[in-house]
């Protein structure tokens, strides 16, 4: 009984601890069944899906042009959970796909001697004009895949945008920088981010033990291959699941998928520094990496992010819930959500605070995301894990569904339903949910 009232403090800093934990994840961690709303819910009439004969177990997808960049690997569930592998499964593909032309869509030959390829994350970068070499071309498209194969590594490859021929640049490997790579974010044709996972979601019992616990195991390194006969590599951080990464205005952007989508600071330094001084410069040699700048919460669990030009904000897809992803893995429905980033101020430089409806369960402060695509019951389009939206249309990709989806609308215009989609009012509740009650804001495209 002596050590009852000493226990008291170790109690409630415990308690403490884990409503402080529970208060930095997404609200709807756990589990969730979210319910259908009109004005955001999929319909037939602006959305379909493309090849789903050629895309399946796709992870990720990005857009250049009139070219959707898709990594695929429908044998990912074949690898053994504890292992991590299996000796004797297909490889995935990369495809280049012009969405406008709707052509055949082309897997890249990584030549027969490559051995396993197990792509993830996809990121492109135009090469310089070679009229002007200090301004991005449109000629050659250069192209990092996150490959995690049991010999882990980021493939870059030369895409030629005429003639659709593919030539490979380099191999990267590294014992600090690539151990299990999920996202690639390239800050220059030679320079490039890569996040780490340690497995999540189906190569190793360590990464879905980080996927429960939260115990930030994933990291992220760099690599620069500036020369190649000197290529270099770091660690640079870690994080917990980071499974997705931009990098925007001297900005990365790393979505955790257990907390939410960070927002860490690169100060690069003018090229005329002297040896010294870049020695001093501890963290990337030339760069500086600032960890932990900001985080905004997710109403979901954040995935794969892109940055959308036309759209001018990071877009995000993101799982429902724990219980959402497991099930989509065994094969059931699982919703699918993408939101926009709005950093904005009002007239007076606050926060502007986004009513939507999926994002109520966050605090006002964090209400940031505007929902760009939510099939509430993943009826049309199970478990996106990454959105695109370039060219007035939105593309996304999910392991768990065949086919690329494409919903050709203009802007963030809310969509009206079809009337027979609604359910008649006698259907509806008595007492109307606080949900229907609040005003929902949807930032046409000409307001961004």
């Amino acid at each position: 009984m002596m050590f009852g009232p000493a226990m008291l403090p170790v109690a409630w800093y415990l308690v403490k601890g884990i409503w402080n934990e529970y208060q930095r994840r997404p609200p709807l961690w756990i589990t969730y069944e979210p319910e259908p709303f009109p004005e955001v819910t999929y319909y037939d009439s602006i959305c379909g899906i493309k090849h789903p004969e050629i895309f399946g177990g796709c992870e990720d997808i990005k857009i250049y042009g009139d070219l959707a960049i898709v990594s695929c690997d429908p044998y990912k569930k074949q690898s053994n959970f504890l292992t991590g592998h299996t000796p004797g499964t297909p490889s995935g593909s990369v495809y280049i796909w012009n969405y406008v032309e709707d052509s055949v869509p082309i897997p890249i030959d990584f030549g027969v001697e490559f051995g396993e390829l197990r792509p993830q994350g996809v990121h492109g970068l135009y090469m310089p004009s070679k009229e002007d070499p200090e301004v991005p071309g449109t000629e050659t498209l250069r192209l990092f895949i996150s490959n995690a194969a049991k010999n882990a590594s980021v493939e870059v490859v030369d895409l030629d945008i005429a003639t659709g021929a593919v030539s490979k640049v380099v191999s990267l490997y590294s014992n600090e920088a690539i151990l299990d790579p999920a996202a690639v974010a390239p800050i220059s044709p030679t320079e490039v981010f890569i996040t780490n996972t340690l497995g999540y979601p189906y190569r190793s019992i360590v990464g879905t033990g980080e996927f429960l616990s939260g115990i930030p195991l994933g990291t992220i390194g760099f690599m620069d291959f500036t020369n190649m006969n000197n290529i270099t590599s770091k660690h640079v951080g870690g994080s917990t699941t980071p499974v997705g990464l931009e990098y925007v205005g001297d900005n990365l952007y790393v979505a955790s998928l257990q907390y939410g989508v960070y927002k860490h600071q690169l100060y690069i330094p003018p090229d005329d520094l002297d040896p010294e001084e870049v020695a001093n410069n501890k963290s990337l040699g030339r760069m500086h990496f600032y960890p932990g700048e900001n985080i905004f919460r997710v109403p979901y669990l954040p995935v794969h992010i892109s940055y959308s030009k036309e759209l001018s904000g990071l877009v995000v897809a993101g799982v429902n819930s724990y219980s959402g992803e497991i099930k989509a893995w065994y094969g059931k429905k699982s919703a699918s959500w993408a939101g926009l980033l709005v950093e904005r101020t009002d007239e007076e430089g606050k926060p502007l605070i986004v009513s939507d409806t999926v994002s109520l369960g966050l605090k006002s402060s964090d209400r940031k995301w505007q929902t760009v695509f939510w099939d509430p019951t993943g009826e049309h389009f199970s478990g996106m894990k990454s959105m695109s939206i370039e060219n007035g249309r939105r593309f996304g990709v999910s392991p768990h569904q065949a086919g690329v989806l494409i919903c050709n609308t203009n802007g963030l215009e809310t969509v009206i339903p079809p009337a027979e989609s609604v359910k008649p009012a006698a259907q509806d509740p008595v007492k109307p949910r606080q949900q229907d009650q609040m005003g929902h804001m949807y930032l046409a495209k000409d307001e961004l």
